[in-house]
């Protein structure tokens, strides 16, 4: 609630409307609009949670104090997404004192809980048809160097989340022959799963340049290994699996009778993610072992930008202005609050921020002064042009 009327009091005092939506107690969405001249709307989103700070004594400053050293602002959430919010607020204030360009209005909302799925963030807000426009930039937006190596974010992979489950029979541990061990069962069920890595995806044409240079992006990590290039080169080509939990037995001498493991799978866009959970299916199929169950808990489609849209064009240019650097496209890994929003609405959505890609979520993050001016600059003018 402090961030939330932190926000209120900035824009009124700037003789700005704000509005608070609320779906639970204490989880406030915060909404403010700078009205334009031209017909068209722009939705700023971002967010205003933050994950925990983790052991103080892994900070050099105390993580809520926002300390400013040289030119960095150290605390939870500087970089995730803090500064991209103070940039909007910056730019939103701007925008609102220029009375003689005609100019898209500004939709800014600064949502309570995108750490943990949106759920009484961007989602509800979406589903009540609260948010709208007819584009979207997202300040939850990473990279290394935002003013001197600026990216936009023209999209974001599709994911799903699977669960495995194996049945057995329990035993004495000294005696296994009587039983029939889920363990055993489920590991090579995981294998199983894993081999959908090697399965080539049908990629659309147009999604080509962006892939390369998501690519590009990623290889420029200098701490690579050998291994993890390797794995970067078909991260978009191929599915990624990461067995991320796994579950099983009661008792070190007992033999199991059951066991549980769960896969985070990420999708590139254009790729329809069902058709991977399809393969999964005949591959476990093959395996002809009973009590084998899997079960999709979690699916969702990508998305991406076209690089030559007319969204994507007004951007990238407002970004050149704002930095003097052309910017180049990438594709996340992971997801943003876009996701909700393209499937709602269907509007363009793309990704610009002054947070640092290394930082979020660590110990001892900061945000770049020279990066929040840069993303001002870049929210103050691409009304402007759009």
């Amino acid at each position: 609630m402090e961030c939330a009327e932190y926000i209120r009091s900035y824009f009124e005092n700037a003789g700005l409307k704000v509005s608070f939506y609320t779906r639970e107690e204490g989880k406030v969405n915060v909404h403010v609009n700078v009205p334009g001249k031209s017909d068209r709307t722009i939705v700023w989103l971002g967010h205003l949670d933050v994950v925990p700070a983790g052991l103080y004594e892994n900070w050099i400053h105390n993580p809520f104090s926002a300390v400013l050293s040289d030119g960095k602002i150290y605390g939870r959430g500087a970089s995730d997404m803090k500064g991209s919010c103070a940039a909007a607020m910056v730019a939103a204030k701007v925008l609102s004192e220029v009375d003689d360009a005609e100019h898209a209005a500004l939709d800014l909302w600064f949502t309570c809980d995108e750490e943990v799925g949106s759920p009484d963030g961007t989602r509800w807000l979406v589903n009540e048809g609260y948010l709208r426009g007819d584009a979207c930039l997202i300040g939850d937006s990473l990279s290394r160097n935002p003013k001197e190596e600026p990216y936009i974010d023209a999209g974001c992979k599709g994911y799903l989340r699977l669960r495995l489950r194996a049945t057995g029979k329990a035993a004495h541990g000294s005696m296994p022959f009587y039983g029939d061990n889920a363990i055993d069962n489920l590991l090579l069920a995981i294998e199983q799963v894993k081999k959908v890595g090697g399965y080539t995806l049908d990629l659309p044409t147009d999604i080509e340049r962006l892939i390369k240079e998501s690519i590009e992006y990623f290889l420029r990590d200098e701490k690579l290994t050998a291994d993890q290039a390797d794995a970067i080169k078909g991260a978009f080509n191929h599915p990624t699996i990461s067995l991320t939990m796994i579950n099983g037995g009661i008792k070190v001498n007992v033999i199991p009778d059951y066991a549980e493991s769960y896969f985070d799978i990420r999708v590139t866009p254009g790729v329809n993610p069902r058709n991977v959970a399809e393969k999964i299916r005949d591959l476990l199929g093959e395996l002809k072992i009973k009590g084998i169950e899997a079960e999709i808990t979690g699916l969702e489609d990508g998305y991406y930008e076209r690089w030559d849209s007319d969204f994507t064009l007004s951007l990238r240019k407002a970004v050149e202005i704002s930095t003097g650097f052309k910017p180049k496209p990438k594709i996340l890994m992971g997801a943003t609050d876009a996701v909700p929003i393209k499937k709602a609405l269907g509007i363009p959505c793309l990704g610009f921020g002054a947070g640092i890609e290394a930082l979020a979520h660590a110990p001892n993050e900061y945000v770049t002064v020279d990066g929040i001016i840069s993303a001002a600059k870049v929210y103050a003018i691409l009304p402007l042009i759009f």
